[in-house]
């Protein structure tokens, strides 16, 4: 930024940040300062080389600054009136700003729609990388989150439920989301299913004694399916495959097998109106 008194090797480096070359403002100003110069006189003044003063002239009578007179031999060289000179560099930011607006709208056109982007297939594997996944998915849902949980994301031994159905909760309470889970119900779970159906979410308890065969977490376009490693005391479901934002046909068979199995393997929680005893 400039202050308000300016010495003229400040001004030089000044038009140079204008698309000066460090020649053109020496000479620029060498001609305000003397209004009309030979190229001599320039050169004396300005302390820049002779043969450089005429690249510079030549640039400078190109952008309209200088005028030359209108004489073969020994001509003068003579500075437009300042303001116009600085009319016209103006007028050019001014028309930079419009391009770099245009330029934003066209790139920006350019770019591919998340919709309209390559679905990938991921690979996950580990406790940790499949639970990460899972909170990134339930946090940056915004339609629906279909979700039968494995026994071992609820085991305390194994970290416990807290954070799986506070995300959750947290999620359909502040969102209209659709959220429809399936998991094995346990006592310990009462206090949490309560709350959860209280805000709308639709629970299925998944029925049997047998290991539950998979996990499956869909949320929107894309998909996590978990599969038992193997079946021990406390089984974990440590391998996975990812869906990044799939298209519709690839997402249908998913939601199809979520559908059978929570229609064929699972009982649907709901509120019970406390009984009201009639007076005696």
């Amino acid at each position: 930024m400039l202050g308000n008194n300016i010495d003229e090797t400040e001004i030089e480096v000044a038009l140079q940040s204008l698309g000066f070359t460090k020649n053109d403002s020496k000479v620029l100003l060498t001609l305000c300062k003397y209004k009309i110069l030979s190229p001599a006189d320039i050169a004396k003044h300005s302390r820049v080389d002779r043969a450089r003063v005429y690249d510079s002239l030549n640039r400078l009578i190109e952008k309209g600054f200088i005028q030359k007179e209108p004489i073969k031999r020994g001509a003068n060289y003579q500075v437009i009136p300042i303001e116009s000179i600085f009319k016209v560099i103006r007028e050019e930011y001014k028309q930079k700003i419009e391009d770099t607006l245009k330029l934003e709208k066209a790139i920006s056109e350019l770019e591919i729609n998340k919709e309209e982007s390559e679905p990938r297939v991921w690979s996950i594997n580990s406790r940790e990388k499949i639970r990460k996944k899972i909170k990134e998915l339930i946090s940056s849902a915004k339609k629906r989150i279909f979700f039968i949980i494995t026994p071992d994301l609820l085991m305390t031994e194994l970290g416990g439920y807290d954070w799986i159905l506070k995300d959750l909760w947290n999620k359909k309470f502040s969102s209209e989301i659709q959220v429809v889970i399936a998991l094995k119900y346990i006592d310990t779970l009462k206090e949490e299913m309560k709350k959860l159906l209280k805000i709308s979410v639709v629970i299925h308890s998944i029925e049997g004694d047998s290991v539950i065969p998979f996990g499956l977490l869909i949320t929107d376009n894309d998909f996590l399916l978990t599969t038992l490693d193997q079946v021990k005391e406390a089984p974990e479901y440590t391998s996975g495959l990812w869906l990044e934002n799939g298209i519709p046909k690839q997402i249908i068979g998913y939601e199809h097998l979520f559908r059978h199995f929570i229609s064929s393997e699972c009982k649907k929680i709901q509120l019970t109106p406390k009984k009201i005893p009639y007076p005696s």
